[in-house]
């Protein structure tokens, strides 16, 4: 080992992808990697397919085990919390799960700590059965608790994508699902007035949902919960899953003395360094610049993370081995799929009112088009939704719904935002066509096309 030590406070996603990074940089860097938890690199996005079954064990969620880290040259001490940054000292401190205390000089710090799930302060949100879902640990709780075959009612609470997700998950397990929203909106920003088809679809397969309610406590019954009581009304449940949201996990950026941005999360800049020298931040506890407003936001994402994460260990390896890193981070447009049943929804950039409150003159264009050549056998409805500048006709957010060919078409809006493209640019793009996998002007051609003729 070279004498330098790096220390990664983390081990999910962006943790794990900085260590590794870090060790590819510089082979002689000594790497620990402290994590609370008992498991380190899992793919998180893949927990509602665990919890529906589809994925037989929690294990198969796993890219590596902490063993086949150490083989890499990287020490991972899972049931490892840290409790202190000593800046100044350049030291850290915590304590084991075992209750033993420890403490570790560091060269180098990146603070991964993640987010964690919003939990609402309303009384019975500790009861058993209430369950957020944010670690391994939450998933497997929640599968352990649908395998004892108990549950045939389930309230959740929220309608973002963790919450849509476990509503199919929760029904392809056989249990009746209410799903609650404060909003009249899916996902954030789907509403019935372009995204109708994604509400039948809830309602196809027997999900409740019921909007403009506000929890207002979580009854109890023998010890565990019993329902959810809104300012409206009861909803009975044999489990609860609170998926109002994620917050970023800066405790200890914040006791550590470390500037935190305008959103809440760590302010780094491009190299994900902090206004601390030696340390670094990445992943779902910092806020990145968006590529379409140029201001920051936290927008926790996986491969935010993981970019972000391996940016870090780039900066750290090299400032190690005396060399100079290129990497930075671009930015993020935000972008997000989602599979909700048999349909697919998605969306890059700014809706509307986000467009408006960040000051341009928008306009919105909306379209239903086909995902085939209309003759195709099997060509099934697409529908599109785009924000646009009017003063410099430039692309500043896209929405699509459909049962299939929606995630390709994201990508080609989350690029034209990416390169700050008119909608003129994206028109003259050379898009591929057959008939099975669209009509000859493509349905991202075709919406653009119509902003054209209408601006």
């Amino acid at each position: 080992m070279s004498g330098r030590r790096a220390i990664i406070v983390g081990g999910d996603a962006a943790g794990m992808s900085a260590a590794s990074q870090m060790r590819r940089v510089d082979p002689m860097l000594e790497v620990i990697v402290f994590e609370k938890g008992d498991y380190v690199s899992y793919g998180a996005c893949g927990m509602p397919y665990y919890i529906a079954g589809e994925i037989a064990r929690a294990d198969d969620l796993l890219a590596l085990r902490p063993e086949e880290f150490s083989e890499r040259g990287i020490d991972v001490r899972t049931g490892h919390e840290v409790l202190e940054v000593r800046a100044g000292a350049r030291v850290i401190t915590g304590k084991s799960i075992a209750g033993h205390a420890f403490s570790e000089r560091f060269d180098y710090l990146v603070l991964a700590t993640g987010g964690r799930a919003k939990v609402p302060s309303l009384p019975g949100a500790d009861l058993v059965g209430v369950h957020t879902l944010r670690s391994l640990n939450d998933g497997i709780a929640l599968r352990e608790a649908l395998d004892r075959g108990q549950v045939r009612r389930a309230v959740i609470v929220g309608a973002g994508f963790i919450g849509l997700e476990l509503a199919e998950a929760l029904c392809k397990r056989g249990v009746r699902v209410c799903l609650l929203s404060r909003s009249d909106y899916l996902l954030g920003s789907f509403g019935r007035d372009f995204a109708q088809p994604l509400f039948d679809e809830l309602s196809r397969h027997g999900v409740d949902f019921v909007t403009r309610e506000s929890v207002n406590v979580i009854e109890e019954a023998d010890g565990r919960v019993a329902a959810v009581v809104t300012d409206r009304g009861r909803y009975a449940a044999d489990l609860v899953l609170l998926a109002t949201g994620l917050e970023p996990g800066v405790e200890l950026a914040r006791s550590a003395g470390l500037a935190l941005g305008c959103s809440g999360a760590i302010a780094v800049d491009d190299r994900m360094k902090t206004d601390t020298v030696g340390i670094w931040a990445a992943g779902d506890c910092i806020e990145v610049k968006h590529v379409v407003t140029g201001e920051p936001v936290h927008v926790p994402l996986a491969l935010t993370a993981n970019r972000t994460g391996r940016i870090a260990g780039d900066q750290v390896g090299a400032a190690s081995a005396g060399k100079t890193s290129a990497q930075r981070f671009r930015g993020t447009a935000g972008t997000l799929i989602a599979k909700v049943f048999d349909y697919t929804a998605a969306q890059t950039g700014l809706t509307l009112p986000a467009a408006e409150r960040a000051g341009y003159s928008a306009a919105v264009f909306s379209q239903k088009s086909h995902t085939r050549a209309a003759y195709y056998p099997g060509t099934q409805p697409l529908w599109l939704r785009i924000v646009v500048d009017r003063r410099t006709r430039r692309l500043l957010g896209a929405q699509i719904l459909g049962r299939e060919g929606v995630a390709g078409r994201i990508d080609v809006f989350a690029t034209a935002l990416f390169k700050r493209m008119s909608v003129d640019e994206i028109y003259d793009l050379d898009l591929a066509y057959a008939p099975p996998y669209g009509p000859v002007y493509d349905p991202i051609i075709d919406i653009c096309g119509r902003a054209m003729l209408e601006l």
